[in-house]
Order: C-alpha cells, then structure tokens, then sequence
C-alpha cells in the first residue's frame, strides 16, 4: 500500500480518447477523483445512449473522499449520477457547474441526497483529507470553469482540465496569470494539462472575437437568424442575445436543453436578455422575419433537437425560408460530421443560408493552442508534466511541447495506467482495468453488448423490418415485411404483425419525400413507429432492425 510520501495519479479516462474525464489521486489509502465525465455514443453503439467510465478501480478499497469537478460540460460531469450511486460522498464545484449536475441528479432521482459543495474562487484552500484544494478561474467555453490546484505531502499539482489563455472574456474569468505565477514560484512538483489543441499552432483566438462576425451576419440579414451552438456555452449565446437586440430583433429560445441552460444562467445572474426581447417561440410565425432571431439546440444534428427537425419543416413554431440564416456557431465533435452535413443539406433546401466557421469567425475553440501551452509551462515550470485530455496523436504533440519546454519528465500516459510521483521518480507502476460502461434509454447499466442484446433477445425477441422504397421519390413499392425472432408467435393469432406493417405504412407516408429520401432519417423513423407500436400494444421492447432497399 502507497504512503504519504507517494502520490498515486489514475485515470479512468480521458486519455487517449474525448469525453469519460475521470482522474483519481490517491496518497495512501485517501483517494480523490477530479472530474466524472461521460461520452455519447457512436453510430456504432446501438441501443446505447451513454457511456461511462468503468469505475471498478474505486470499489477496491476506501470510498473516495469527495469529487471535484473543474467544469460542466457532460465529459467531466455526465458519470457523476452513477458514482454517487456507488459512494455517498460530496461534490465540489463551481455554482454553474453544481447548478448542472443538480439538475443531473434530479433527472435519476438523487436530488437532495447529494451533498453538493461550493469551491470559493478567492484563493482560499479547500482540505480534503491529505489535499489542499484550491480553485483558480479559468477562461473556457462555459461560464466557472476552474483549474485545481493541489496541495499534497508530496508537492504541488495543477490540474489544468480544459482552458484557454483569452485575455478578455466577455465574462471577465480570465485566468490570473500572476496568481499563476505565483504557484510557480512555489514550484510545481506536476502538471496535468489539456492537449486538446496542442496540434494548432499559435494562440486560440478571443470570445470576444465573434462579435464582429455575428455582427456582420445580423446586419446583411433579411429573413431570419436561426443560431445554434453548445447550450453551455452561455457566453456566445449573450454574444448572440447582444447583437440580436443591436439589431432590433427579438430572441426565440427553442430545444429543452437550451431552455434549461438558459433558465440556470439567468438565474444565477451570467445571461441577460434585455427587457421584453423574448419571443415566445409561438409568435415566430406572425412576426416579421426580420425581427425575429432563433436560438437553437442541435448544433450535433441530433435527430430529436429543434434545429434538425427545423431543417426538416418538422418544427411546430419555427420555419425556414428563402432569405433565412443559419449560424452554426460550434465546432463538429468528431463522429458527428455526417448527421451534421445531412442537416445542412436540408437547411439548403429550405432555400436558408448557412454560416459556418469556415465563412466567417463565429465560432472560436474553447482549449489553448500551442503558444499558450508553452506560456503555461514557462509560469508554472513544473518537473513533471502529464498530457491529459485528447486522443493520442494530440497527447504525443503536448509532450513534445513540454520537451521542447526542458520539462525534465514528461509521461505519456493513457487511461489504466498507475503514475507514481514522489517528488524524485515519476514512473508508470501498473495498470487498473479500464474500459467502458454503456448505459441504455432506462439508465441502466449495460456492461457488454453481447449481454444486453442477449436479455433483450430472450425476452423482448428481435424484429427485422424491410421497406422497399423508389430511389428517386422516397414511396413505398410495396408493404414492409416484417421478420420476427422471438417475439411473436407463427400464429400471430391477434394480428399484431399485419396492424404494425398498417402502422409502419402509416408513418412512412406521413414522412415528407425529402425525408424519405434520406436513408438515415427514413431507418430513425421506422425504428419510432415500431416502437411505440409495439410497446403500446405488448408492453415489450424488440430489437428493432430497419433495413432500406431501394428500387
């Protein structure tokens, strides 16, 4: 077992990969976890909705003794839910950040039970058992972002999480590059930094930067302005709120999750919407286009959010027209550039417009560049330093920074792996088990496809359905087929196969051609219908499985 004199850094994950943020440091037997993210699935992942880290690592030994998180985003507090369903121990954070997690855990059904605590901004040390810590605001894509730093028997340790070196953020949380210094001065026994960008060269450019370019967008503007980016990121969405009001329009706020951001800021003060400039989404429609802008979810092309359906003409309050513009204010997260070009192409035939990063500067990452990686170094000057937060290629790149730095140790290590520092070694002693968790629709854990697919199999069965459609137009050619294993009977004496095809019919006529032409969306609406036929009239769950041929 580790002493005092030795402090154990674990990830669970994060390293080598996007999302499932999750550190453990452990002096002993007091362990401490710094973020518990999740990811969202692959088009691979069928039937999952989340996944997680495997945390089996905690249940060996002592329950961790709290959990600090740097930041909201859902890839360092989505697995907060499931951890605190294996330990009852508190939660610290920043207000916003808390503010998000407590409405996570309201979701499963633990609000009120946690004890969720507040990390002071003002320098004050926070002890946690052995650790010191201590909250210093950093500039990111989401308001009260923080680093951490840590106080430990063996020596200081920084544990950046996501930031970037903005000088001005339109929030005023720049980092405090002397109080940084500071700590350096205290000397750093290691650093764990972001190396989401440390492939770009130079600096990541100022918030405040896309002002001019929204500008630019709401002045040439005739029809409407529909934007969409990151619900979290409440500082370009003010950015958005502050030129829609220079522009004399009023703001429309549509998809849950942009409505839910939006309350929690403005509760706790971070966005301000001038008085009566919001629109009900209701009255988009009778006002003037040209008064009108829309604040949109689906910056991913998620199917169910308000802008994909928008781009459909499947939007109850908003619609798009020749003249309008669409902002797409973030950045495609990898794996998501088909569903996102495949909303696009709607968009555009709608007859709207459409502006991206690459037309204009309105959207800026979130994560330091490499120059500020290096300005990072040189104020902390560390003797360790671990690249954390990318997949590999961008891990390797940090390093080489670090190198090029004189850093004396630099590590690349990936989630498993057991870095023990004691302030003279710094070297990998083992590896934990480490993997992924996948959570279905009823927030159940699943730990292998194969297992849930098998359950699902013996108990629910599978179905096979087969829709014949004309290539050009989307229509039918013939009534679906539907293949059953273990479902129904050969029987089917009460007709359950033969009012589902009729119910399948249905909905596939009800789909607009354009919808029926686009083979990912015309499978998304099969695999619906199907199933909530199916659960209304069995109350059971088939594996559903839509197969497209066209003719």
């Amino acid at each position: 077992m580790p002493e005092l004199d030795r402090l154990e850094i674990v990830p669970l994950g994060g390293l080598g990969e996007f999302g499932m943020n999750l550190m453990v440091y452990r002096l002993g037997d007091a362990r401490l976890v710094v973020d518990a993210g999740m990811m969202f699935p692959g088009a691979e992942h069928l039937g999952v909705d989340v996944v997680i880290p495997d945390m089996a690592y905690l249940d060996d030994g002592p329950a961790p003794l709290a959990v600090v998180l740097t930041h909201g985003h859902e890839d360092h507090i989505g697995a907060v839910p499931w951890l605190l369903g294996r330990f009852d121990v508190p939660v610290f954070g920043t207000p916003y950040t808390l503010a998000l997690v407590r409405r996570r855990l309201r979701e499963h059904g633990l609000d009120g039970s946690a004890a969720l605590r507040r990390l002071p901004d003002d320098g004050s040390i926070v002890q946690i058992g052995p650790f010191g810590v201590e909250a210093v605001p950093v500039a990111h894509s989401i308001p009260h972002s923080c680093l951490v730093v840590l106080r430990t028997p063996v020596g200081v340790i920084v544990h950046t999480a996501d930031f970037k070196l903005d000088p001005a953020p339109p929030d005023g949380r720049a980092l405090d590059l002397e109080r940084l210094a500071q700590v350096g001065r205290e000397g750093v026994l290691a650093v764990l930094s972001d190396s989401t960008n440390a492939e770009t060269p130079g600096t990541t450019a100022g918030e405040a930067t896309v002002r001019p370019a929204l500008d630019r967008v709401f002045a040439r503007t005739r029809g409407r302005v529909v934007c969409t980016t990151f619900s979290s990121h409440v500082s370009r969405i003010q950015q958005i709120v502050d030129v829609a009001a220079a522009h004399g329009r009023r703001i429309a706020v549509v998809g849950s999750s942009m409505r839910a951001h939006v309350d929690i800021a403005e509760e706790l003060g971070l966005l301000r919407f001038p008085s009566a400039m919001r629109l009900d989404p209701e009255a988009v429609a009778d006002t003037p286009p040209s008064l009108v802008a829309v604040l949109a979810t689906g910056a991913q092309g998620e199917p169910a959010a308000a802008l994909p359906r928008i781009a459909l003409d499947r939007h109850r309050e908003v619609r798009l027209t020749a003249g309008d513009v669409v902002v797409h204010s973030a950045r495609t997260i990898p794996g998501n550039e088909r569903s996102v070009a495949r909303m696009f192409d709607h968009v555009l035939r709608r007859g709207a417009e459409i502006m991206t990063a690459s037309d204009d500067s309105i959207h800026v990452s979130g994560h330091a560049s490499s120059d500020e990686l290096r300005a990072l170094i040189r104020l902390l000057r560390p003797d360790v330093l671990i690249p954390i937060h990318g997949e590999y290629r961008q891990l390797l790149a940090h390093a080489r920074i670090a190198r090029e730095m004189g850093v004396p140790n630099v590590p690349v290590v990936e989630s498993g792996d057991v870095l023990a520092v004691d302030g003279r070694t710094c070297e990998v002693v083992e590896r934990v088990p480490v993997g992924q968790v996948f959570i279905d629709a009823t927030l159940e854990e699943v730990d292998r496809f194969t297992l849930r697919d098998r359950r699902r199999l013996a108990e629910d069965g599978t179905v096979v359905a087969v829709v014949a459609v004309d290539r050009e137009t989307g229509a039918l050619r013939r009534p679906p087929d539907l293949v059953t294993r273990g479902f129904v009977s050969e029987a089917d004496e009460d007709g359950l196969l033969r009012d589902a095809v009729r119910e399948l019919e249905s909905g596939i006529r009800e789909a607009s051609s354009e919808e029926r032409a686009d083979e990912g969306i015309l499978k998304d609406r099969i695999h619906a219908n199907l199933r909530r036929f199916f659960r209304r009239r069995t109350q059971r769950r088939p594996m559903i499985i839509p197969v497209i041929v066209e003719f």
